[in-house]
């Protein structure tokens, strides 16, 4: 892609193409602080509800893009809300001492070794 993401390029038939979203989403010339978890730059503007402008339309592509994009994409993220939301009420979440994260590409990313969690119910 280039700087502007308007370059073309010729790809042969039948050609593979494999997009890495965990690297497309740690771009610096995209992100700023591209390392950091900034939930801000996922909110919709508080004034006018408007989604929050991405560097480039396609430097985000958790569900993908286009016809063949994930169809349930919006009932997934409203769950994962739901969910994520009843559990951080009701519980607190740490990792058990002594463990390290280390990450295992396959398709998607997941932990290398099993991820020991302390969870407790909130008083």
């Amino acid at each position: 892609m280039g700087s502007k993401g308007h370059r073309q390029v010729r790809v042969p038939i039948n050609t593979t193409i494999l997009i890495v979203p965990y690297t497309l989403h740690r771009r610096a010339d995209f992100w700023s602080r591209p390392l950091e978890f900034d939930y801000i730059r996922w909110l919709r503007n508080p004034i006018t509800d408007l989604k929050p402008n991405l560097p480039h339309p396609y430097c985000y592509l958790s569900f993908s893009v286009g016809q063949r994009n994930c169809i349930e994409q919006h009932f997934a993220l409203l769950a994962a809300k739901v969910i994520l939301l009843m559990l951080i009420q009701q519980c607190n979440f740490e990792l058990e001492p002594d463990q390290s994260m280390v990450a295992d590409f396959i398709i998607t990313m997941r932990p290398k070794h099993d991820l020991r969690v302390l969870i407790t119910k909130r008083a």
